[in-house]
């Protein structure tokens, strides 16, 4: 679950991880990266959203049913206040469902 890799951020950091949950934010094309928010229900403000990156050639649409496995890394410091205690980067997603519109 997303909460499982805010709690275990440490024992996953540099380890693959795959998480199941629902697209809620986009952003393509910044620093060369695809940027791509998950959650699944679980945690609560500050561990419930996972920051993902992807070079991958087609987001996920918002709303998207989705499973990513990326590496797991851990306290990122991107400066200008985009700081993550944890994130999942260089990802491949995986849409399992599509949003209903």
């Amino acid at each position: 679950s997303v909460l499982d890799v805010y709690t275990e951020k440490d024992a996953l950091a540099n380890q693959k991880v795959v998480v199941r949950g629902k697209v809620v934010k986009t952003n393509a094309g910044i620093m060369g990266k695809d940027w791509v928010h998950v959650r699944d229900g679980s945690g609560a403000d500050g561990t419930n959203d996972l920051t993902v990156t992807t070079t991958m050639n087609t987001l996920p649409n918002v709303g998207d049913t989705v499973l990513v496995t990326g590496t797991a890394v851990t306290n990122k410091d991107f400066g200008m206040g985009y700081q993550y205690p944890v994130m999942l980067e260089g990802a491949e997603i995986k849409i399992e469902a599509a949003a209903t519109k």
